[in-house]
């Protein structure tokens, strides 16, 4: 029996932290290109808010996936 919680925590954290690690690399990115090209900010953000928009679709996607396949 533990062993089913131990399993669903796991998949559960790496749900959660696929799409964190992933807005972190993006924001990493975000700041370097932001120092380097000042005068394109509007252009650099318009590029960070796609990625994002793809991130969190993504990562709503698992989420519902995953409590479609337990309930």
């Amino acid at each position: 029996m533990s062993a089913v919680g131990i399993i669903f925590i796991t998949i559960f954290w790496v749900v959660i932290s696929i799409p964190c690690i992933s807005i972190a690399w993006i924001g990493k990115k975000f700041i370097d290109q932001l120092g380097r090209y000042p005068s394109k900010t509007k252009a650099i953000q318009m590029g960070v808010l796609i990625k994002l928009t793809v991130v969190e679709v993504i990562s709503f996607t698992l989420l519902l996936l995953i409590y479609r396949v337990l309930v």
